[in-house]
């Protein structure tokens, strides 16, 4: 006869549960966190097929005869039970293992990265025993290292792993030169073709791989894939060319800010808008003060990059579409009736209300209305100009038109829709006739006086 648990073996059970769930979250966050600080999580079992690249390949390109499967083994048995281990190997590379509490045979291997910089020990024994290639190899090879400082990553991988070990278990060691012990490649596996030619084709094609997944996101307006691949992106250090580290950093994000102006142009953006977007950047760029500002600014840019292709992309329609949606975006306050855009386009204003209707949803005239209110909208919360100056903006010369359209739109006068807004973002309200705030048109003009141009900027470069 069968019966139930009893009240012990539930527990019992639902403590097992918790402690699987836990384990497998701790996995999950064990991912992401090495996926969010651009660092390798290697699983290492039996017959360790794939871990020659763990460390991006350093090791099989010195050594082609390299057995994998004896240091596999050899990492299996030397790394203790509930203990993290923090091991610098060769070319001052940091990795971290450990053993996995509930997988038979299975390690884990997390890195590599670097403290910092190459120390001067490391670029003086290079300059002494290997000619100019190898060194530009080994640079080339650093620069795909994620730098990051030690103590606070090792802080933040115990504070992680620690979480799958009763409070206390877990503990640490240090290791130096132990991949593998006694791993001392001889010189001539420096001059070797596999180290000077096919280790660096590798590492480059992998950073164009990266550089093309984030803009193919950004193409797609993305913004979350976008910066996951960015981050895996900025892992690839580029060589200084200058002796200024934040000059070079201002070069190269140039070149980022072309790169993605040149991706949302392949989303059917207007060239005005990738204009606007780019020549800010690029003034914000030759602003920059510090290497922490810039890291910051380079996000910032691929976010709104991505909400420009979400915001402007008309890639999803036809070119005589594009055209008519362009037209009315860049030109509100021109005389955007069927009859004269038909004309622009030379077709019969019936055709033409057809596709639109067709290919956007809705009717080209309900459009046009919905643009001009939301852009009224927008000024009435950025200037101060009166409401007969913001109707006349939008292409509407009748202000009380204007006004019956606005509160259709909002439920609200334009006057109250100012007001209220404004309240909301603690803004002051200014009398309506007041002088007005910089207008889209003064900014574009002081844009186009700036003495800073995208072009001016990279030629800069050269």
């Amino acid at each position: 006869m069968r019966h139930g648990m009893g009240g012990k073996e539930r527990k019992r059970a639902k403590r097992e549960q918790e402690v699987i769930c836990l384990k497998v979250e701790i996995s999950r966050v064990l991912e992401k966190l090495t996926s969010a600080q651009n660092l390798g999580l290697t699983k290492m079992t039996p017959p360790f097929e794939g871990i020659e690249n763990f460390d991006y390949g350093l090791r099989r390109a010195l050594d082609a005869a390299f057995d994998w499967k004896a240091f596999g083994d050899m990492l299996l048995h030397q790394i203790p039970a509930r203990t993290l281990v923090f091991a610098r190997g060769v070319f001052e590379l940091r990795f971290a293992l450990f053993l996995s509490p509930d997988e038979k045979d299975t390690l884990y291997c997390i890195g590599p990265w670097a403290e910092g910089p190459r120390s001067k020990e490391s670029i003086t024994w290079c300059k002494t025993y290997l000619d100019e290639k190898a060194q530009d190899v080994i640079q080339e090879y650093h620069n795909r290292v994620r730098q990051i400082d030690d103590n606070a990553i090792k802080s933040t991988l115990f504070g992680v792993i620690s979480l799958i070990y009763p409070e206390g278990e877990l503990k640490t060691e240090e290791w130096r030169e132990f991949m593998p012990l006694n791993f001392r490649p001889g010189l001539e596996s420096f001059s070797d073709t596999s180290f000077t030619e096919e280790l660096p084709a590798e590492l480059v094609a992998e950073r164009y791989a990266a550089e093309n997944r984030m803009l193919q996101a950004v193409v797609k307006g993305d913004s979350s894939s976008a910066l996951g691949a960015y981050e895996s992106f900025r892992r690839f250090q580029v060589t200084p060319r200058l002796h200024s580290l934040l000059r070079d950093f201002k070069n190269f994000s140039i070149i980022l800010n072309s790169l993605l102006r040149k991706s949302i142009e392949q989303a059917s953006v207007h060239p005005y808008y990738i204009d606007q977007i780019s020549a800010r950047f690029a003034i914000e760029i030759e602003a920059l003060t510090s290497l922490e500002e810039g890291e910051r600014l380079r996000v910032r840019m691929v976010k709104e990059y991505c909400l420009y292709v979400q915001k402007y992309s008309l890639r999803q329609y036809s070119p005589l579409i594009q055209k008519v949606i362009n037209q009315v975006n860049l030109h509100m306050d021109s005389d955007l009736s069927l009859k004269s855009l038909a004309a622009q386009c030379y077709i019969s204003p019936s055709y033409l209300s057809s596709v639109f209707k067709q290919e956007t949803g809705q009717t080209l005239t309900d459009y046009i209305s919905s643009r001009r209110m939301e852009r009224a909208a927008k000024l009435l919360l950025t200037t101060n100009a009166r409401i007969a100056v913001v109707a006349e903006e939008v292409g509407i010369l009748d202000v009380n038109y204007f006004t019956k359209m606005f509160k259709s739109a909002t439920g609200q006068t334009p006057t109250h829709y100012r007001r209220d807004k404004r309240a909301q973002l603690s803004l002051e309200v200014a009398p309506d006739g007041a002088p007005p705030l910089l207008q889209e048109k003064e900014k574009r003009e002081k844009l186009k006086k700036s003495e800073i141009t995208p072009c001016k900027a990279a030629r800069s470069m050269l």
